[in-house]
């Protein structure tokens, strides 16, 4: 029997968090461990939560700061990997709002055994505004934050242990490309689905995507260049700022040289897909 482990990280989710955790505990595959945290919710929330974990045997840990949004989302999934206690096969993230088939986590993981190599695995993840997620999907490849699972060999390979390591605030991104310059697979399965109880963002606001820019390693030609064609200051301020603050990136020249390279690559096999279609 494989042993799965989940972290959830939840803010002010009194009206999702019960949905997300009895779609979780009626899973055919039951995790074997399930970690927490409620990142100061201000709610009922931490209420709900202790309830549930007492009643099932999960563990449950405040934050009692918020940080800044993005900041705080991996600050909490950082803080719920190191309370990690069992010898996982997988680990699964989810959000408290995202409600899971419930083969889910058996079909994820059938993927990881017929597929050599399988790194980071995950669903589609229906929206409540379907035109929004279905032009979102139309030509994305991303493997969702809030719904993936990893392999346990993958997850030590990027994170030198079971704590998570994430330097920028797109850590599923980072974790990602990490994975496949590693030599691992990262795919999305849409016959395995997942569903977003809110409308789902994926839309960084332009200074925090800037900083993010810095610390993948582009360059400062490239963010002045997409400042200009995206007619937003912010990018090129956010990189600036990350830039001065000597903000952590998240490798060594070799490793970021590679990024860039895997980036290039997929961003080229968009542009021929979209210019075949059409």
């Amino acid at each position: 029997m494989v042993n799965v482990s989940v972290i959830l990280p939840c803010k002010n989710e009194e009206k999702n968090i019960t949905d997300t955790l009895d779609r979780l505990k009626a899973q055919t595959i039951q995790p074997k461990e399930v970690v927490i945290v409620d990142d100061a919710s201000t709610d009922n929330t931490l209420r709900i939560l202790q309830e549930i974990t007492n009643r099932y045997g999960w563990t449950l840990k405040r934050r009692e700061k918020n940080d800044e949004r993005y900041t705080s989302i991996v600050n909490a999934l950082k803080l719920a990997s190191s309370l990690l206690k069992q010898n996982f096969d997988y680990l699964l993230i989810l959000d408290g709002d995202t409600l899971l088939e419930q083969q889910y986590i058996e079909k994820i993981i059938k993927k990881f055994e017929l597929i050599p190599n399988l790194g980071i695995a995950g669903g589609s993840l229906k929206s409540p505004d379907d035109s929004k997620m279905a032009s979102f999907l139309k030509y994305s490849y991303n493997v969702f934050g809030s719904n993936r699972i990893y392999s346990k060999k993958c997850w030590f390979d990027i994170n030198d242990g079971t704590s998570m390591q994430a330097n920028s605030v797109t850590w599923d991104t980072e974790h990602s490309v990490l994975a496949e310059v590693k030599g691992y697979i990262v795919k999305r399965f849409d016959d395995i689905t997942s569903e977003s109880i809110r409308v789902t963002s994926n839309k960084l606001p332009s200074f925090i995507r800037g900083a993010v820019y810095y610390q993948f390693g582009y360059s400062l030609p490239f963010t002045v260049i997409h400042s200009i064609y995206k007619l937003k200051i912010n990018y090129l301020l956010g990189y600036l700022n990350a830039w001065m603050n000597k903000k952590k990136r998240i490798g060594d020249q070799r490793l970021l040289n590679q990024i860039r390279k895997q980036h290039d690559q997929r961003a080229f096999k968009r542009i021929s897909e979209i210019s075949f279609k059409s």
